[in-house]
């Protein structure tokens, strides 16, 4: 027995129906607009949202030395990581990081605004859960995993270079930041440099994150690689004598580094590591 052509209009009807729901959601969820407070999250918002979906981020994004989007971001308007300087914003949601305050945060809440935080990575592990955990919330996820695949690649690529060379003849390396700070053990700057092929002497001596390298520790160390903000020459500061010391002339190789490219964690550091690695092998450290 056939079907009549109402019954089959009314059928057309109701498969029509039932798609609405979920091609509505996946509209939706691209249209998010995201405000974020974090000159961390700045960065992932930035790489990974479509322009319309970006209603604020705040004004460290503006500065070159601070952001790799500086230029992009000055499209966009800019808040002082307030929760007042949001509130008249069509928003969707507002990413916090460890710089938020506890007293913006409890103000975000008791106005039930959705909000998303994100802490700063130690590990490549936990980079990779943010950007989930990012582009998931707004609608790119596989625009993250996309950039995730593309970093993880650049690193097995490394991470099977070194392999073949014994990690304790492995040349040694140390970041030093304004201040003398370094990087040590359980961040995200050490298990970059063991992908590129590098000890890390800050880490061998024991020292933390964020810790200062004294002088006479350096000297004791004799790191090959000494990395080092590129701008430190352009902007002198009492807080850079330990770089510009006379000591430090000729102890170690100098590679430069743009100052944004480790002061948040993103899948820019393939690209880190990368360089690092070539450093090495045109020095012949490896």
């Amino acid at each position: 027995m056939g079907i009549s052509a109402l019954s089959r209009l009314k059928l057309w009807v109701i498969a029509a129906m039932l798609m609405l729901p979920a091609t509505s959601v996946e509209s939706d969820t691209r249209k998010i607009r995201v405000a974020s407070l974090n000159l961390c999250t700045d960065t992932l918002l930035l790489q990974y949202a479509d322009p319309q979906q970006i209603a604020s981020i705040t004004w460290l994004s503006t500065d070159p030395n601070l952001s790799p989007f500086a230029v992009y971001a000055e499209q966009f308007q800019v808040n002082r990581g307030r929760a007042e300087d949001i509130l008249r914003l069509s928003i969707d949601l507002v990413l916090t990081g460890p710089s938020t305050s506890s007293t913006t945060r409890a103000l975000l809440k008791r106005l039930e605004i959705e909000t998303l935080h994100l802490p700063d990575p130690t590990s490549i592990t936990m980079l990779e859960t943010n950007v989930r955990r990012l582009t998931q919330a707004i609608g790119q996820y596989s625009r993250g995993a996309e950039s995730l695949q593309q970093m993880n690649r650049k690193l097995e690529r490394l991470s099977s270079k070194s392999a073949n060379t014994p990690k304790h003849r492995w040349p040694h390396a140390a970041f030093l930041q304004p201040n003398g700070l370094t990087v040590g053990l359980n961040s995200l700057s050490d298990e970059l440099l063991n992908y590129a092929g590098y000890q890390n002497s800050a880490a061998l001596l024991g020292l933390k994150t964020y810790q200062r390298f004294p002088l006479e520790s350096i000297l004791r160390a004799q790191p090959e690689l000494l990395i080092v903000p590129a701008d430190q020459r352009s902007f002198p500061a009492l807080a850079q004598q330990l770089l510009r010391h006379p000591a430090m002339h000729n102890v170690s190789i100098r590679h430069e580094i743009a100052p944004f490219e480790l002061i948040c964690g993103t899948t820019r550091i393939g690209d880190v590591a990368l360089a690092l690695a070539a450093r090495r092998e045109t020095t012949g450290s490896l």
